[in-house]
């Protein structure tokens, strides 16, 4: 908030949180975002958005001598869209606080959007905003749309490390999720999740496998590609059993919950 003076104040800064299980205390009318609150620069929310769902994209394919056409699955979805309103609190330090929205806006270097719910985000690929002070002035409220993916995630991404070649992780989200292994031990090493397998050969020390990007690299993070063989691990809805060969003496693994 502004003081008195027409200076920021430390009031409504949130510090780092890496609990995926910790939850923001938001008031109404209130958003968390780019690492601090809206009431921050002086701002409430006037009209809450419509979520839109999550809808998986079909393709709708023709078929000759068929009634209708054949929907087939493309297990994609769709980024969606959130326009929120805001009102300034008091005009008393309009250009100041005018200036340090626009720019908290603007300038991101945290993209995690709270609202509505304390313990999820949003990840913002982009914010849409117009003139802000001519709306202000105009209307008494601006319009901002945030551009996010296509899912509802923990605050943080889960990590987890164990000894035991054995063990069970379960993802607490609505749809899969690609998880980073990192393995440490030597020789050649394999690794099943689930009813999955693949191999890493010639690892020395630690290898890490990052299924979201399809990468694997060593602990010099060079490319393990092609000592590596069978298909990137995915993370199904629940339990998910790991089983690590006998010379893998740590695994560690991190990934995010994906909500609807």
């Amino acid at each position: 908030m502004l003081s008195k003076y027409g200076k920021l104040s430390t009031t409504g800064i949130i510090s780092q949180y890496m609990n995926p299980y910790q939850t923001v205390d938001l008031k109404e009318f209130e958003i968390m975002f780019n690492g601090r609150k809206s009431s921050y620069y002086g701002l409430l929310i006037s009209e809450y958005p419509t979520i839109p769902c999550v809808n998986e994209e079909f393709e709708e394919v023709d078929i000759e001598g068929r009634n209708g056409s054949l929907l087939i699955k493309k297990g994609t979805y769709k980024n969606r869209e959130l326009s929120i309103k805001f009102k300034m609190l008091d005009s008393e330090f309009f250009w100041s606080r005018f200036k340090k929205a626009e720019e908290w806006l603007s300038n991101i270097t945290d993209n995690r959007l709270l609202y509505d719910r304390k313990d999820k985000c949003f990840i913002v690929k982009r914010v849409i905003f117009g003139d802000i002070s001519k709306e202000l002035r105009l209307y008494g409220e601006f319009e901002v749309t945030f551009i996010v993916e296509p899912f509802l995630q923990d605050i943080s991404p889960f990590s987890k490390t164990w000894l035991e070649n054995e063990y069970i992780i379960t993802n607490q989200g609505d749809f899969e999720a690609p998880p980073e292994l990192k393995l440490y031990g030597n020789g050649n090493i394999q690794v099943t999740v689930n009813d999955d397998t693949f191999t890493i050969n010639n690892v020395e020390e630690e290898v890490t496998v990052n299924s979201e990007l399809m990468i694997c690299y060593d602990k010099n993070k060079m490319n393990k590609l092609l000592d590596m063989n069978g298909g990137f691990p995915v993370l199904k809805k629940g339990d998910n059993e790991i089983i690590v060969s006998s010379n893998v003496i740590k695994t560690s693994i991190k990934f995010t919950n994906y909500y609807r």
